[in-house]
């Protein structure tokens, strides 16, 4: 499919969420730890006394989880539409570990090698430049520190169409492909691993059939 937008658009994405979310229900916190363990297992070994980075926060429900039950060191939530990360503001509040920050993910407001970890969902299909994203996820990444995230199988033929064919889907997001990642984390000084998976079948791990892939990479 070709990309009828080649650069990213702050003002687009404000648009396409202009209501945002009035707030992070305790339901979709106890729906979102199940969901999370399908493409980030072993959370709490991973995230237990580290400095953690939710990037393209949204509302910040994962940062939230992750603060609340995985007892970090602390957890940044970064998005670039100032309206979605409203949504998390009372939670912020409570937790300690907790900061909210509205940034922009290719020139990220924070010092090299400032996290242990980056937590993700369903961001990197959202950004045109692809190879300038990863850059900036590994300058501040410790050494050693590691990337997890969700994105959509685009080599399946099925999930192209429901996001770009079916669904209402926003300016920003691209028919992402699992080499195009993987490229680009390379080129970043990292070590990067696809695993490929399906929520509602579980046994099914196949690098076309599956629905989704877990990212993960690790700055070297």
């Amino acid at each position: 499919m070709k990309r009828k937008n080649t650069t990213f658009s702050r003002s687009l994405e404000e648009r396409s969420y202009a209501g945002g979310d009035a707030s992070v229900s305790e339901e979709s916190l106890a729906s979102l730890r199940g969901d999370m363990e399908l493409w980030a297992p072993n959370l709490e070994s991973v995230v237990r006394g580290k400095t953690v980075l939710d990037l393209g926060a949204g509302t910040g429900r994962h940062g939230i989880l992750l603060a609340r039950s995985f007892q970090p060191a602390n957890v940044v939530s970064l998005d670039i539409v100032h309206r979605r990360l409203r949504a998390g503001i009372a939670a912020a509040r409570e937790l300690d570990r907790l900061s909210l920050v509205c940034g922009d993910g290719f020139a990220l407001p924070f010092r090299d090698a400032s996290f242990d970890c980056i937590i993700a969902n369903s961001l990197l299909h959202h950004l045109p430049n692809l190879a300038l994203a990863a850059k900036e996820i590994a300058r501040v990444l410790r050494p050693g520190g590691g990337y997890i995230g969700r994105e959509p199988n685009f080599n399946n033929p099925v999930v192209r169409f429901v996001v770009f064919g079916w669904r209402r889907h926003t300016p920003n997001e691209y028919p992402l492909r699992a080499q195009e990642i993987r490229a680009a984390f390379a080129g970043s000084g990292c070590r990067c691993e696809m695993v490929y998976f399906w929520r509602r079948f579980k046994g099914v791990h196949h690098r076309t059939l599956s629905a989704a892939i877990s990212v993960r990479a690790q700055r070297l």
